[in-house]
């Protein structure tokens, strides 16, 4: 069994990169306002894999994460899933507490498109900004979902 990893963008608007501030992850995730800063929000670029991951978690255990596959370091939107049958986007929100965590996860089996990430500023020296939105469903679970909208990043680029 094999699994591909791929990513596509679409070469239209890439947005205006949305409103977070410097070091910011922020988003509504089911109505609830979810703002990650500081340390805890964090944008890693691996040039040679092509990755590109945005990823920030709250004081309270909450935690969104997008992952881009074949990331070729271009501004514009990534659908999710792309289209193309690979997984060349994947978001998730978690919730954690003591007694363990929940996962939501987009895409999912027959999702279709249920989300995008656009990308309207980044360098691997510097910083990447952009919008997201998606709904995701919770693993284990074919009945909860979380929307997660309005969502918009401000990072420094750590390349590896």
């Amino acid at each position: 069994m094999s699994v591909l990893f791929n990513s596509c963008r679409d070469d239209d608007d890439a947005g205006d990169g949305g409103d977070a501030s410097g070091g910011t992850i922020k988003a509504k995730v089911s109505g609830s306002e979810f703002k990650a800063d500081g340390q805890l929000a964090t944008a890693t670029y691996v040039s040679q894999g092509k990755m590109l991951t945005i990823y920030g978690t709250d004081m309270n255990g909450r935690a969104v994460q997008i992952i881009i596959n074949n990331y070729d370091s271009s501004t514009g939107t990534w659908k999710i899933p792309n289209g193309t049958g690979s997984i060349g986007v994947v978001a998730s929100y978690i919730e954690a507490n003591t007694s363990g965590a929940q996962t939501w996860v987009a895409p999912y089996e027959g999702s279709g498109e249920i989300g995008e990430v656009k990308i309207s500023e980044f360098s691997a020296s510097g910083s990447v900004k952009g919008t997201f939105s998606f709904k995701a469903r919770k693993q284990n679970d074919n009945t909860s979902f979380k929307e997660v909208n309005e969502g918009s990043f401000n990072l420094t680029v750590k390349t590896y």
